[in-house]
């Protein structure tokens, strides 16, 4: 495989479901100078969601912008932003519709733009939704099971995203211990386990010290 189709490949692999061509494109600017295949990997990883709306936003622009000077000229007569010589302009028919008055060339780009963009828009801020969503539910989760709270028991409620998951989670235990709920002991962490022998140790050699000064005394 060529250093672009390796590239491309990546590309299609990373964000599946964007059209071939855009990805075509970003590959074919990116591959331009390299020869090392080693770093094609670093070049696909560098490549952000953000890069692929960019590269394709730019590129509705141009085709809007082309088109709407394209239709202006038509329009008026003129090629290359000269008037056409003689131009033949269209007969009249009598049932024809009265034509729309003339679109502003900026706002038809603005609008090309905004239409081209808005899936991929709306997919990143899917994703960043899931990405926070996954976050906090992750949080949620390390609290409860710090305060030895089932999961279960949080199946079913809401938390609003400002709260202090702390307080709410010893609230939570403090129904659950009103209710008759048996909490189970949480099992010694190695720090834990360490730091208990630890003091067993030390006190055995207290009592063995305090043995010998006695012994030593009669």
């Amino acid at each position: 495989m060529t250093i672009f189709e390796q590239i491309l490949a990546g590309l299609q692999q990373k964000f599946a479901g964007v059209d071939t061509a855009t990805l075509t494109r970003i590959a074919t600017k990116k591959a331009e100078g390299v020869t090392d295949e080693t770093k094609v990997t670093s070049i696909v990883e560098g490549i952000s969601f953000q890069d692929v709306m960019q590269n394709y936003g730019d590129f509705r622009a141009g085709q809007a912008q082309t088109s709407a000077v394209s239709n202006y000229e038509k329009k008026h007569g003129l090629k290359d932003g000269k008037p056409i010589e003689n131009p033949k302009p269209e007969p009249p028919k009598p049932n024809d519709p009265p034509k729309p008055q003339e679109t502003d060339i900026a706002k038809m780009i603005a609008d090309g733009i905004a239409a081209g963009i808005k899936p991929f828009a709306d997919k990143l801020a899917k994703m960043e939704e899931n990405e926070a969503q996954a976050q906090r539910n992750s949080q949620i989760s390390a609290v409860a099971k710090k305060y030895g709270i089932p999961e279960f028991m949080l199946k079913d409620r809401t938390i609003p995203e400002n709260t202090d998951l702390d307080t709410y989670m010893k609230d939570v235990k403090q129904e659950m211990t009103n209710a008759g709920f048996q909490f189970n002991k949480s099992p010694e962490t190695a720090e834990q386990k360490l730091e208990k022998e630890t003091s067993e140790f030390a006190k055995m050699i207290e009592n063995d010290t305090k043995q010998i000064v006695e012994q030593q005394n009669k």
